[in-house]
């Protein structure tokens, strides 16, 4: 029996003591935004792209469903068989689509592949490197004329690398410049020669230091390819080694050899699409599923301009039947003061689908790979991760979805500290409970609820009727974590009037139409009360 077989029976006796849920029958969204499974209420609690031995974990912080799927997952021979785990395991999936999972009990909806729309660099630039010359795909060889000094192009190896750099119409040079790059234990280059059509222009000595080096040609020069040889190098512990950047000035000091690049989406639109109708040609009694990142908020300037963000999202959310994100204020970037982005984002995204539901990923740990060493990341806490769940559902999410992996001190794919996983079982064992209000009517009065803190402290909230209570729901989103009072308005409300605080052991009596309350930085609270 191979291993991978062997990991699977073990993975699924292990799961089969566990209690499926109910078959799904049928999913449908509706009315404000909701899930219907079998046509009950349900908000679906998801965790990312887990291994079936992280299920009881996943179980354990109280989600109910998990999204995704990788190739031979759990020593799994596809995504039918691990979908039979998940439903072992009381859950549901989200999975990429395949047609085998027609009619699946355990499967509440199909997902594009991740980010269609996250950004990439490319160029027009035509960047050519010489025979024996490995190229890097991080460091493509047209960053060498892109005008970024700090950005780099790998010459490996570095001694006798030609890179030809070829333009679309002939220009004249005066002067050549070159960045040089030294890293600890790479080589870097000092002889380099310059020459057009196997003419030598220039020859010229580097110094082993960083920045511009600039030198004259000894005349002017024509043409519309320049080659670059590596003669020799300062030797290092490796034989490849980088160059910054190549520029060409004319007479007038115009560099002719930049090419800038640009940003385009990981996948257009338009294969989006297509992919969206393809499912919903093979099954169309599940929601497609799409998560985006957070650029189409404007707060991530230099990717897309607002121009292109108005006509990429739009057309991406046509593509799927419900929408979500991914920002991770502190996880991502290690800056908790941009925690306010959840609550914002929601509202946007939740604007531009409308009327399909609304997800958001929410980060549960440090540990990213790209906020610098773990020392020197902040802690994502149970106060900062109950927030963003309530500034997502605040502003019109009716599904949650948690990323659980982290990369340092190594990587897991439920790196959660304890702390955290019991605040995520509280979070989403109160979701769990309330969402037959969550999920309810918007409240039908004649006038809306507001809700208004000192200052300008920044408060959400919304109303929902449910079962003949008003329930309210608001957090505090101010990243300047500002506490507050806050007054809570709601048309017809009578003085006197007993107003819960759920989950709170308290009651706040009411003035005439309103109540007050204190929020501290962050705070959630849930009120109900009968009219």
């Amino acid at each position: 029996m191979r291993i991978a077989t062997i990991a699977a029976v073990l993975v699924s006796a292990v799961l089969a003591a566990q209690a499926a849920p109910p078959p799904i029958e049928t999913v449908e969204t509706g009315a404000n935004r909701a899930f219907y499974v079998n046509g009950k209420p349900f908000f679906p609690i998801m965790a990312w792209l887990q291994d079936a031995d992280r299920f009881p974990l996943v179980s354990e912080c109280g989600m109910n469903a998990t999204a995704g799927y990788w190739p031979k997952s759990s020593g799994t021979k596809d995504v039918t068989e691990y979908l039979s785990l998940v439903r072992k395991a009381g859950l549901y999936g989200v999975m990429p689509f395949d047609a085998h999972l027609k009619g699946h009990p355990a499967l509440l909806g199909y997902i594009h592949d991740d980010e269609p729309d996250l950004p990439h660099q490319v160029s027009d630039a035509e960047v050519a490197g010489g025979p024996g010359l490995a190229i890097n795909r991080k460091t493509p060889l047209w960053k060498i004329v892109d005008g970024v000094w700090h950005s780099w192009s790998v010459l490996d190896p570095l001694q006798g690398a030609r890179v030809t750099i070829k333009l679309k119409k002939p220009v004249t040079l005066a002067r050549l410049a070159v960045y040089v790059t030294t890293s600890k234990g790479l080589a870097v280059a000092k002889d380099v020669t310059f020459e057009s059509d196997g003419v030598e222009i220039l020859r010229a000595t580097l110094e082993a230091n960083k920045g511009q080096q600039v030198f004259d040609l000894p005349r002017p020069a024509t043409l519309k390819a320049l080659t670059m040889t590596v003669r020799s190098t300062y030797p290092g512990d490796n034989v490849w080694g980088s160059i910054g950047e190549i520029e060409g000035y004319d007479a007038a000091g115009k560099n002719v050899l930049l090419s800038p690049p640009r940003y385009e989406p990981r996948a257009w639109p338009p294969v989006t699409l297509e992919k969206y109708r393809k499912m919903k040609a093979g099954d169309p009694s599940r929601p497609v599923f799409m998560t985006l990142t957070g650029y189409f908020h404007p707060h991530f300037k230099g990717k897309f301009t607002d121009e292109q963000r108005a006509q990429l999202y739009p057309a991406y959310i046509r593509a799927a039947d419900v929408v979500g994100y991914d920002i991770y204020p502190i996880y991502g970037w290690n800056k908790p003061e941009w925690i306010h982005l959840v609550s914002e984002a929601t509202g946007i995204l939740a604007d531009m689908a409308a009327p399909r539901p609304v997800y958001a990923w929410i980060e549960t740990s440090k540990g990213g790979q790209y906020t610098g060493s773990l020392q020197r990341q902040k802690d994502v806490t149970p106060t900062h991760i109950r927030a963003e769940v309530w500034m997502a559902l605040c502003r019109g999410a009716t599904a949650i979805g948690y990323f659980t992996h982290v990369w340092k001190p190594a990587y897991h794919q439920f790196g959660v500290p304890e702390q955290n996983r019991k605040a995520l079982k509280e979070i989403n064992d109160q979701i769990t409970r309330l969402a037959p209000a969550i999920l309810g009517a918007p409240t039908n009065r004649k006038t809306a609820m507001t809700i208004q803190g000192d200052g300008d402290a920044k408060l959400s909230a919304i109303s929902r009727d449910c079962a003949g209570r008003l329930y309210v729901f608001a957090v505090n989103y101010d990243e300047r974590l500002r506490a507050t009072n806050a007054t809570v308005n709601v048309h017809g409300l009578k003085a006197g009037t007993q107003v819960e605080v759920v989950d709170e052991n308290r009651t706040i009596a009411t003035a005439d139409g309103h109540f007050t309350d204190r929020f501290d930085p962050l705070a959630v609270h849930i009120y109900r009360m009968k009219p």
